[in-house]
């Protein structure tokens, strides 16, 4: 149990210490795995972790979504809120419609972004898309990343 404990520990440690950015691409990072896993559960036959991962990418999507800075974003923080909130409709629909090939697409989308986001310079204007960094709020501390 202790390299467990030493992972945790170090993956706390990380999510605490991380700038905006580095944050923002950790929610991305979960999300894609979120949903790739849950595929794979899907594929096992294992619906109630399926579920458990397609409701936890919904979650870390709504955490990217709720901390957007609408005023000082202004388009981009616009449309990022409508792909946001398209995504995590978009992931009950795969789940209800048992559609594999969108919850690939999804990933896909997801992972499209987070190499947009990979490449913004740590500079004021990128800034303003989101609030203050949430690296202190327990949502994000809690994510096992």
């Amino acid at each position: 149990m202790q390299p467990y404990r030493q992972l945790n520990r170090y993956n706390q440690v990380a999510v605490e210490t991380a700038d905006q950015k580095e944050l923002i691409l950790m929610c991305y990072d979960e999300a894609i795995r979120s949903l790739q896993q849950g595929k794979e559960c899907y594929l096992k036959r294992q619906y109630a972790a399926k579920a458990e991962f397609f409701i936890r990418a919904q979650n870390i999507i709504n955490e990217l979504l709720v901390s957007l800075n609408m005023e000082a974003g202004g388009q981009i923080a616009f449309n990022l809120k409508r792909i946001y909130q398209f995504v995590i409709d978009q992931i009950t629909v795969a789940d209800l419609k048992k559609d594999l090939k969108l919850v690939s697409d999804l990933t896909g989308m997801l992972g499209e972004l987070r190499a947009a986001w990979a490449q913004v310079d740590a500079r004021p204007a990128g800034a303003n898309v989101y609030g203050p960094c949430q690296a202190q709020t327990p949502s994000i501390r809690g994510f096992a990343v």
